[in-house]
């Protein structure tokens, strides 16, 4: 039986100084929101607010609790926490019982020799880490090298420099009489053919044991009163990700003398296999080719559509369920089928993953080494091994869970590690032993995948649109595409008449409008909005036709990944969400959840089956040849019949002119078609300002809104039709 706790807080300068004065806490939370809280300080979300909770990460902070053991009738008394941030003691009546370096280990103090008594419970935490190893340069990520708490909080182009600490997740007492507390593990093994599945059943106790077996539909399958068991399940159904089929989920229950327990397991298998083409090398001998990352799923070759995942607060312990399902749902649908767990930021709560399983939302789980060389101290990998165990041993049951990664761009100059890292080694070997059918890879990116670009204009010139279809990669795991954020995010961060006009200060700087990634450019993009629509009269309109660039580019780079599939196999922006309002952001969700055009855009590309079109640039001119290709994209797993895509070209508010009606033929499953090539003169159409490509065909329609130029005020409309 579970028993919360009140929590009181105070702060001192050092370890032995007892706090001067205590105020209330709420668990799980934060010692800076609670801070604020009592002490009334400005929103750390507003203006340049965030800047007054910098000096509490170097601060103990004192957490403490009573808890009245009195007339306990239970033989066993626990004070159990799911996670404590970061480096911390645990003091019962005084007596320190449990010391940690890190923020995923689920603590469990055994304290059933003070039942009877008035149990006084102090958690005592270290202030935020700051390595010294290595070249650190002060008040950067570079102070995160020795730790596992996430990188992003030391600051980053999304992210202010706001180093949550406290007790950030479940914690309570727990009374049972058990002899320990009950560990039920449920596994299993599918054959070659997946036509049966052996499940395992196992629990540390002897005591009144009764299993319970449920089929995806709720009828029971088996029962058994033995600690440890086997039994087959015959055809299972099979666990699929979104696009591909259901996500079918399997419950357990189990009930040990008084106290009951449950789950859910999803049966499949999953593989990484090397991409059509990557074998294929001009020279020889060649020790290395591009690693194997075209994903498996039930022996189904998937195309990968994914958006890179963000924990939804800058202070993760206020994260819950409805929280993470509102974002989640929108993962869904926009037609992706994956999230990428990316290693800068936290190792999520658990309803993140149960949600992923329903959903049918596959997670790529990368370990929290984001952008840094994690030297290979004896400390650091002692606190890394503690930590990864306990990382494994929870993401791992959970059906959605199907890539293990180290972390975040580590092979490259700013990070310097290598596979022979020795964090690195710690964690292969770690999955390895723990979850063999489970995929590791050390970084991302690695060799022939792609990290960038993230303008819609390069330093040198070119559009996306231009530089992505004359790329080649096995797998885009990062892309981006910058816009300012939603007017109603906007209006958290300042009035408007402080960012319009949208000029570099500290305040925009600090939410990330310029200066947030390089020098060159900035997230808010005003030179490029300005190079294509000239200057804009209101933030408004700025934001307006921001966000349309946003649109348009991400929606080009997901469809060319598709299109250059299967030598490609994965498509991931960066990134779905942010934890704080931005001025501008690659996000397709802007803080807290308002969303941006841009989602609907992804959604769009991310159909299973559409009418596609690859043209060359974003801006033409009156009578320039608009030329662009026709494809059929499927990635699904059902073949499409043969049909007609009538083309058309709309200039303004003319009337569409018909170009042709172009007939695909039956694709077999998870299969695309490559089309003819159209050229058409565009016609001159005085003050029209975008013309369109719209593919006609059903369902599978597609339309695109382009930009157009009519300089020519007096010439006479001409339409001529070149195919």
């Amino acid at each position: 039986m579970k028993k919360e706790l009140i929590w009181h807080l105070g702060y001192s300068d050092n370890l032995n100084e007892i706090p001067t004065e205590y105020f209330s806490a709420s668990v799980p939370g934060a010692v800076q929101l609670d801070y604020a809280k009592h002490y009334n300080l400005p929103n750390h979300n507003a203006e340049l607010n965030f800047k007054e909770y910098a000096w509490m990460e170097d601060k103990y902070w004192f957490y403490k609790t009573e808890y009245d053991a009195t007339n306990i009738k239970e033989n066993k008394l626990y004070f159990i926490s799911e996670g404590i941030d970061y480096k911390f003691d645990i003091l019962i009546n005084g007596e320190c019982r449990y010391s940690y370096e890190g923020m995923y280990r689920k603590v469990e103090v055994d304290i059933s020799d003070l039942i009877g008594s008035i149990i006084k419970i102090d958690v005592i935490i270290y202030p935020v880490p700051k390595s010294t190893v290595g070249n650190v340069t002060p008040n950067t990520r570079d102070e995160a090298n020795q730790t596992t708490k996430p990188a992003v909080s030391y600051g980053w182009d999304f992210h202010p420099r706001l180093v949550p600490l406290g007790i950030w997740n479940n914690t309570y007492i727990f009374a049972t009489n058990l002899v320990e507390i009950a560990k039920p593990e449920v596994t299993y093994t599918l054959n070659s053919d997946r036509t049966n599945a052996l499940v395992e059943l196992s629990v540390n106790s002897k005591e009144n044991v009764t299993w319970s077996f449920y089929s995806p539909n709720g009828d029971l399958i088996y029962k058994t009163n033995s600690s440890t068991d086997k039994f087959a399940v015959n055809n299972p159904l099979l666990w699929w990700c979104n696009g591909y089929g259901e996500p079918n989920l399997y419950k357990w229950e189990l009930s040990v003398g008084a106290e009951k327990y449950s789950g859910k397991i999803g049966f499949k298998t999953v593989s990484l296999e090397m991409n059509e083409g990557t074998w294929n090398v001009p020279e020889f001998p060649k020790t290395r080719a591009c690693p194997p990352i075209t994903l498996c799923l039930n022996v189904v070759n998937v195309f990968v559509k994914v958006s890179n995942w963000f924990a939804p607060e800058i202070y993760y312990a206020t994260i819950d369920k409805k929280r993470y399902l509102e974002q989640l749902t929108l993962v869904k649908e926009a037609n992706l089928n994956f999230v990428r767990c990316w290693g800068g930021a936290i190792v999520n709560k658990e309803s993140f993953y149960d949600i992923c399983d329903e959903l049918g939302i596959m997670v790529w789980q990368e370990f929290p080494l984001g952008c840094n060389n994690y030297h290979s101290t004896p400390e650091y990998l002692s606190i890394l091994k503690n930590e990864a165990l306990d990382i494994i041993n929870r993401v791992s049951k959970h059906a959605c869970h199907v890539i293990w990664c180290g972390g975040n761009e580590l092979f490259n100059s700013w990070s310097g590690m290598t596979d022979q890292s020795l964090a690195l080694r710690t964690l292969n070997s770690l999955t390895l032993d723990k979850t063999p059918n489970i995929p590791f890879i050390p970084t991302s990116p690695l060799m022939g995948m792609a990290h960038g670009s993230y303008l819609f204009i390069y330093f040198e010139g070119q559009e996306a649109i231009e530089v992505m279809q004359n790329s080649k990669n096995t797998a885009y795991t990062e892309f981006g595409m910058p816009a300012i954020s939603n007017t109603e995010c906007l209006e958290q961060i300042a009035s408007k008449d402080k960012l319009f006009p949208l000029v570099q200060n500290d305040l925009t700087c600090a939410h990330h409008a310029f200066k947030a990634w390089c020098q060159e450019e900035n997230w808010a993009s005003t030179q490029t909005i300005a190079h294509y629509f000239g200057e804009s009269e209101s933030l408004n309109q700025l934001v307006e036709r921001g966000q349309y660039l946003q649109g348009v580019g991400y929606r080009f780079i997901f469809e060319e990944a598709r299109r250059q599939k299967p030598y490609c196999s994965m498509a991931v922006n960066w990134c779905l969400n942010e934890p704080w309002p931005c001025i501008a952001n690659n996000s397709l969700i802007c803080y807290p959840n308002y969303i941006k055009p841009a989602y609907f855009e992804v959604a769009k590309a991310c159909r299973s089956v559409l009418a596609s079109a690859r043209y060359r640039k974003l801006k033409y001119n009156a009578g320039e040849i608009l030329d662009f290709d026709l494809w059929i994209l499927n990635d699904g797993v059902k073949s499409v019949k043969g049909d007609t895509v009538k083309v058309f070209v709309q200039v303004g508010n003319e009337q569409p002119e018909h170009i042709i009606d172009w007939q695909f033929p039956n694709l077999s499953a998870n299969t695309n078609f490559e089309g003819p090539t159209l050229r058409y003169k565009l016609p001159y159409v005085y003050s029209a300002e975008n013309f369109k490509i719209i593919l006609s065909s059903g369902k599978y329609s597609s339309e695109y809104t382009l930009l157009y130029n009519c300089p020519i005020s007096d010439k006479p409309k001409q339409k001529i039709l070149n195919i």
